[in-house]
This record gives structure tokens, C-alpha cells and sequence, in this order.
């Protein structure tokens, strides 16, 4: 054996892929959408019965992909229909509340520090032919003792345990979507309450498959609680 063939010719790879591996483990986080609200505390929001949408105008040459007709259309319907399950109803003429969306995707960028791994070789362990010297030793009753050279002089590290020698920083680019829906009242024009969710979006389809978990977990948030179906008879 050579000291040539003592190195992992691996080692780049293993580089590779504890690199990917950081890298996905950033991207399952950040792929966890939060919620958050706000609303205005002094007020009882049962004393509002109804809803109407703000209309909102697409140019469908200004439409992306987070952002045109059928994604305002997904929005509205979910939307509305966890208002209706707390007891409020579509008024188009006379609304009590105001309800409004946007969506917002922003570049963001995250940085992922890696350890860079050596293999560490105790090369004194080795002699002439590229034996360890350690096999050549007559026997001893006090092998396993810890004055033994097998634990004081580094041998194991032969066998090439990694060492982390240096940290890299990589880049790693996203999208992250935010989408926040405002509920204001008609007669004052005051907001009332504000819920967002942010996540990392890549695709439409992808954040149209969230939309029904965010946006139930948004309304979770709401003052006015769900009202239970009546029981079957």
C-alpha cells in the first residue's frame, strides 16, 4: 500500500454532497410557510355581518405567474368561504367589511456554510513496506491499557477520520412569496385586520397546492371562530 492509496479518492464527492445535503436542509426550512395576523383589539367583529371584494384590474400582459386572474379567483373563493363559515355573508351593495388581497415575490438569498473535511494519517505508524508497526509488536497483556500506543499515538487516525480543516459559504438563491389579505371596514375605511403567510414559492402550481393550507391557517388567526355545524339527528 501506498501512501497515495491512503487518501479517499472521494473526497470531492463527499464535499458534494454534504454540500447538497445543506442545501436541502435550508430549503425543507424555509419551505415551511409561516402565518401572522393583526387587528384592532377594541373591537367586537361579530357586530359585522357581511363582505364584499375590492375589484382589482388585470392587464394580462402585466400578469406572472403568482399573480393574474386564476390565482386572484383561487384566493377570493378560499377566502371567502372560511368568512362564511364564521357567519358572514357576500353583500355586493352594502357591505359591512372590505376585503383585499396582493401577492409579493421577492429574490431573497441565503447563506450555507459547510465544513470542509481532510483526512487525517499518522504516517509514523507505517514503515518501510507500509505495514503499521502496531501489527509487528509481540503480544502484550497490556494492549487495551491507555498507556498502549494504540491510544496515545494517534494510530487510529490511519485508517482516515475525517477532520474538519475549513468552512465554505455558499449562495444559495430563492423566491419567496408573500401573500397578505386586509379586511377594513366600509363606513371608516379602517383597517381592521391583516393576515400574511411567507414562504418560498418556485412555481404556480406550487403555490396554488399551498394556498388552501395557508390560507386556513391565516383565518385560524381571525377573532371570530369557526361556528360548528349542527349536529345530525
Amino acid at each position: 500500500m501506498t501512501l497515495k492509496n491512503r487518501f479517499p479518492k472521494n473526497v470531492p464527492s463527499v464535499l458534494l454532497l454534504l454540500f447538497i445535503a445543506a442545501v436541502s436542509a435550508l430549503l425543507t426550512s424555509c419551505a415551511a410557510t409561516s402565518v401572522s395576523s393583526d387587528y384592532n383589539r377594541s373591537l367586537d367583529f361579530r357586530q359585522y355581518k357581511t363582505f364584499a371584494w375590492l375589484p382589482k384590474t388585470h392587464d394580462p400582459k402585466n400578469d406572472s405567474q403568482f399573480d393574474n386572474q386564476i390565482v386572484e379567483t383561487n384566493i377570493k373563493n378560499l377566502a371567502s368561504g372560511e368568512l362564511k363559515s364564521r357567519g358572514y355573508s357576500v353583500d355586493v351593495d352594502q357591505p359591512d367589511l372590505l376585503i383585499d388581497f396582493y401577492v409579493e415575490v421577492a429574490n431573497k438569498v441565503d447563506h450555507v456554510t459547510t465544513p470542509v473535511y481532510n483526512y487525517a494519517y499518522n504516517y509514523n505508524n507505517y514503515n518501510n513496506n507500509g505495514y503499521n508497526n502496531n501489527y509487528n509488536r509481540p503480544y502484550n497483556n497490556n494492549i487495551y491499557s491507555n498507556n498502549n500506543s494504540y491510544y496515545n499515538n494517534n494510530s487510529y487516525l490511519s485508517s482516515g477520520t475525517p477532520v474538519i480543516t475549513n468552512y465554505v459559504t455558499q449562495d444559495v438563491p430563492y423566491e419567496q412569496g408573500t401573500l397578505t389579505i386586509l379586511i377594513i371596514d366600509r363606513k371608516t375605511n379602517d383597517l381592521l385586520w391583516k393576515g400574511w403567510s411567507v414562504g418560498v414559492v418556485t412555481d404556480e402550481s406550487s403555490f396554488e397546492y399551498e394556498l388552501p393550507s395557508d390560507i386556513r391557517r391565516l383565518f385560524k388567526q381571525f377573532p371570530v371562530p369557526v361556528i360548528p355545524a349542527p349536529k345530525k339527528k
